[in-house]
């Protein structure tokens, strides 16, 4: 069993309390310019990661403060032309469907769900779901559907689902507070990662059941094109589960704790962002066995 140390686990909970802050400062002054390491970009914290559908090579990252773009591998660069809090990022499933986000604009509040079809570089907001808006800090897409989605909001006044991209919203059930979501390539389960372990719901929410990682935070989750699931669990850190969550099989340790996944399915390539060991924010790219990883960006050194 791996096991993360007490400097990690310290981290993480400022990591934490960090992301579920409703006031946020975007003082230019906390940007720095980046060194000459060619792997050092600006960024402060890293909210979510995505893959273009209809170009693998572009690779979409939202952070605290601004949206960027890695294409082929190359240092990330900003294109977000408004500064904001970027939570719950997820990319689309396909070519006709916008990219999503929530979290905070620089004038304070919430944003609700806010939606970018020009690849991050301006964003618009569709729904703010509740008076006051919501913050989803854990958002996942259908990946049949490109109308579902699935949206906790982080001051934990419930789960929500829209089947017509916004629109409308339903409050589920939810077992407790969520970290992570993720919808089975089918939309046949739902999955939530939570301070206790991950759960599943076979009935679009109604009713919940503990799976796996009792007592442990999990950080991330996300189905991959083939059903394979992803996920970040404090102690085991990255595993997977090729049945729906049945079964979990352990993969080795990188140093970084893992709170954000995405894939490029077709070309079996892992995207995971998170924090190392320093409390750096990083990016990086790995094949699924996890057998040896690429640095796409770190603000190490600002």
């Amino acid at each position: 069993m791996k096991r993360k140390s007490p400097k990690k686990l310290l981290i993480l909970i400022g990591i934490v309390i960090i992301g579920i802050a409703i006031a946020f400062s975007f003082n230019s002054n906390d940007h720095k310019p980046t060194t000459t390491d060619t792997r050092t970009v600006e960024w402060r914290h890293v909210h979510g990661i995505g893959v273009d559908p209809t170009d693998s090579s572009i690779l979409y990252i939202a952070t605290h403060g601004d949206f960027y773009q890695s294409k082929n591998g190359a240092l990330p660069v900003k294109v977000g032309k408004v500064r904001a809090d970027y939570m719950a990022f997820n990319a689309p499933h396909n070519k006709d469907s916008p990219l999503y986000a929530s979290g905070h604009p620089s004038s304070g509040g919430n944003t609700g769900l806010i939606k970018s079809t020009d690849g991050g570089v301006t964003w618009q907001q569709i729904a703010k779901v509740l008076d006051p808006a919501v913050d989803f800090h854990a958002m996942t897409l259908s990946k049949s559907d490109p109308n579902l989605i699935l949206g906790f909001d982080s001051g934990g006044r419930g789960l929500f689902k829209t089947n017509d991209a916004g629109k409308t919203w339903n409050n589920l059930e939810y077992p407790e507070y969520i970290s992570a979501l993720a919808i089975s390539p089918d939309d046949s389960q739902i999955f939530a990662g939570t301070g206790n372990g991950i759960y599943n719901s076979n009935d679009a929410g109604k009713t919940w059941n503990h799976i796996a990682y009792k007592g442990l935070t999990v950080l991330a989750m996300n189905f991959d094109d083939e059903g394979i699931l992803f996920a970040s669990v404090d102690t085991f850190g990255l595993v997977r589960s090729d049945d729906l969550g049945a079964t979990w099989k352990d993969l080795p340790d990188i140093d970084l704790t893992v709170t954000n996944i995405a894939f490029d399915s077709p070309n079996k390539i892992l995207y995971v962002g998170g924090f190392s060991s320093g409390g750096f924010q990083e990016v990086y790219k790995l094949p699924y066995d996890v057998t040896s990883y690429e640095l796409i960006g770190t603000n190490k050194g600002l």
